[in-house]
């Protein structure tokens, strides 16, 4: 089934079980998991991507040490049936939340396979949650608490596991099952029961679609910009009681307070979050939706007899009178000026040019250095390849 014909028949309508090839298979998925888990053996990592947590049906364990997968368990099955052994109690389930950015091959398959989904229903201003998952014998009850504000994608890599749903708005529950090359989809809206049966691993990825998310996004960005106006040094101002007054009558507003809401209607005026906004939505396009993306690669400005080659999409999004946002491979960056204009034209995908040929064709000196320093750009992006450069992926 193509993505064109999901969206069609289900996407935003009713739940899911597809015939569907994984963007990555167990044995990969696994050797992120294990390279995710390291940092937290000595014990529970906060803030910190990716997310490792063990769940077992006692509830997840804050320093699972020795029980997280490390390199001789070359397996996810060789793991699961070694804790499985250690463990004292029944079922277990190992999470690890946003870890495709350790891998930049898988990262880009990941993109690319929901890039095929997002141009047939839209694609996401919000970031995308990916998971892998390693599970055996455990009931994850974490959807029944209340309805997902999220679609929810997951893709079996190996084993099976079924999911039970019941639909907020009422009506009957619905029952799936999938195994190893199926992928299990539901809208928002529903709450699940999930059951991990023997040595399940799966790629789950969840789609943000409650208002509320993309409220709490934006009022993120504008507390970033009053704290950038106004610091971050400081306490909760504690109040007199009762409130001094002015001679006319009206009640003080606390000075502490009043700065907030100035620097708040300030940074809105002069636009610094929506061009935030901007650069965010460029960024987030060129991922389709994957955050975060895998760090830029080392480059340096290509001399002018050297080739290049466009080897990946470019995201431009206007930023104002002769301003864009260029991004690419989930990173933007500004470009400023009419130059900028004439190089997006000359940078079509798949072609190839000496950097002294796109220099004469946007009608710059062969020695102008913010060409090749724009090109080294977005080489570290790989969205160009300086052609004879070693280690090009």
């Amino acid at each position: 089934m193509t993505w064109d014909v999901f969206a069609a028949q289900y996407w935003g309508r009713r739940p899911a079980r597809l015939t569907a090839p994984a963007p990555l298979d167990a044995a990969r998925a696994h050797e992120l998991v294990v390279e995710s888990a390291e940092p937290f053996r000595a014990g529970t990592l906060y803030r910190a991507l990716p997310k490792v947590r063990l769940h077992t049906s006692r509830g997840w364990l804050g320093a699972p040490g020795r029980l997280l997968p490390d390199a001789d368990d070359e397996s996810a099955q060789q793991y699961l049936a070694r804790v499985g052994g250690e463990l004292t109690v029944p079922g277990l389930l190992l999470s690890v939340l946003q870890p495709l950015h350790l891998d930049h091959r898988v990262w880009t398959a990941v993109r690319d396979e929901l890039a095929g989904l997002w141009r047939a229903v839209g694609w996401p201003c919000l970031p995308v949650e990916s998971e892998l998952t390693e599970a055996e014998h455990f009931t994850w009850d974490r959807g029944m608490g209340a309805a997902s504000e999220h679609a929810v994608l997951i893709w079996v890599l190996e084993g099976a596991m079924e999911v039970e749903l019941w639909p907020e708005a009422g009506g009957e529950s619905v029952e799936l099952a999938a195994a190893a090359g199926e992928l299990l989809y539901w809208p928002e809206g529903y709450r699940s029961r999930e059951r991990h049966a023997q040595r399940c691993v799966t790629l789950r990825v969840r789609v943000p679609r409650a208002r509320r998310l993309v409220t709490a996004a934006v009022r993120t960005l504008l507390a970033d910009a009053v704290h950038d106006r106004l610091g971050h040094d400081g306490a909760v101002p504690l109040l007199p009681f009762p409130a001094p007054t002015r001679p006319d009558g009206p009640t003080l507003v606390a000075p502490e307070l009043a700065r907030v809401g100035e620097a708040a209607g300030a940074a809105l005026a002069e636009g610094g979050p929506a061009r935030a906004l901007r650069a965010r939505w460029a960024a987030l396009r060129s991922a389709a939706g994957l955050d975060p993306a895998p760090p830029p690669r080392p480059s340096s400005p290509p001399a002018s007899e050297r080739r290049f080659k466009v080897v990946g999409e470019i995201v431009r999004i206007p930023d104002g009178p002769g301003r864009w946002f260029w991004a690419a491979d989930g990173h933007a960056f500004p470009v400023g000026g009419a130059a900028g204009e004439r190089i997006a034209e000359q940078l079509i995908l798949g072609r190839e040019l000496t950097v002294a040929e796109l220099c004469r064709a946007i009608g710059a000196d062969e020695h102008n250095a913010a060409v090749p320093a724009l090109l080294a750009k977005l080489a570290g992006l790989r969205a160009v390849e300086v052609l004879g450069e070693r280690g090009q992926e």
